[in-house]
């Protein structure tokens, strides 16, 4: 199940995301409350469906919202269990009880041609919600995220290889004192975000969630190939991936290695933001929001 939120176009609505009246709508993950939505934005516009990753809350498009408001009719996802959120005790996988809840979502909402923007485990959620619901989706927005997410760094791994890895991840993880946890996430800073402010906040997200969650979710994110999704999504696809100096291969290498990962697709186009980590919405503010400009208007279809 899912909470529905809707908020008025104010700004300062908008930045907070706090002053929504709720109300809830039925969904289809087993009755769980997977995640909840705030509607902000302007309600005339074009319907964009904004999925944080993983242990980010809808927060971290705060500052998209605001700039885009205009523009969209934006329904903010954050996932039970991430960046503050109470967790949910999920009857199936983080990322399956993440695209039925959506899917509900948009049918519940009545939303169409909408534009479905996800960064890193969003976009493979995403990516699954235009395969399931391709009647209600016009576009999506990838960013930084692959749907075989482990051959990213490793391109040799097989699909076992993967398996294992992500069940061994999510159960150390998982496990691990809380303390440790936490240690090991600090350790990743320097590939989230390339300011130390985006670090920061990338990091207090990752202290307010619930470590049971964001081990389990990782573990999918890491073990699974969801390449075969792919054949079934027939709207366009923008992927936004980042690239800085210092990154252990050329921005041309990763251009390629994300253009093989979308393959299968028929209408895809590839934007590299320089100057930029994983966190692309936080480290290029302003490139991300001209790509989602774009696509918003239909200038990308």
């Amino acid at each position: 199940m899912f909470k529905f939120k809707q908020v008025s176009p104010m700004v300062g609505a908008i930045i907070a995301l706090s002053t929504a009246l709720a109300a809830v709508l039925p969904g289809l993950a087993q009755g769980q409350e997977s995640l909840s939505v705030e509607r902000v934005g302007t309600p005339e516009a074009a319907p964009v469906v904004l999925i944080p990753g993983l242990a980010t809350p809808g927060a971290v498009w705060a500052g998209t919202v605001e700039a885009l408001a205009p523009q969209m009719d934006a329904h903010v996802v954050t996932l039970a269990g991430f960046g503050g959120s109470d967790a949910a005790a999920r009857e199936g996988g983080v990322i399956d009880s993440a695209v039925a809840d959506l899917v509900a979502y948009l049918e519940a909402a009545d939303l169409r041609e909408s534009v479905l923007v996800g960064h890193s485990m969003g976009a493979q959620i995403a990516l699954q919600v235009a395969a399931s619901a391709p009647d209600r989706v016009r576009h999506v927005v990838v960013v930084d995220s692959a749907p075989f997410f482990a051959r990213l760094f490793n391109p040799a791994i097989t699909a076992d290889q993967a398996r294992a890895y992500g069940t061994m991840m999510a159960a150390q993880m998982g496990s691990a004192p809380r303390e440790q946890f936490l240690a090991v996430s600090r350790q990743g800073l320097a590939v989230q975000s390339i300011t130390p402010d985006g670090q920061a906040q990338v990091m207090a997200w990752m202290e307010a969630s619930d470590q049971a969650t964001v081990a389990t979710a990782l573990g999918e994110v890491m073990s699974a190939d969801f390449s075969p999704v792919l054949e079934n999504v027939d709207v366009p696809v923008s992927v936004l991936f980042a690239w800085s100096e210092g990154m252990p291969m050329s921005a041309e290498a990763l251009e390629s290695v994300y253009q093989g990962q979308y393959a299968p697709l028929d209408r895809v186009a590839f934007h590299r933001i320089d100057g930029s980590r994983h966190f692309i919405m936080l480290d290029q503010a302003e490139a991300f929001r001209v790509v989602l400009s774009v696509v918003i208007a239909g200038e990308e279809d």
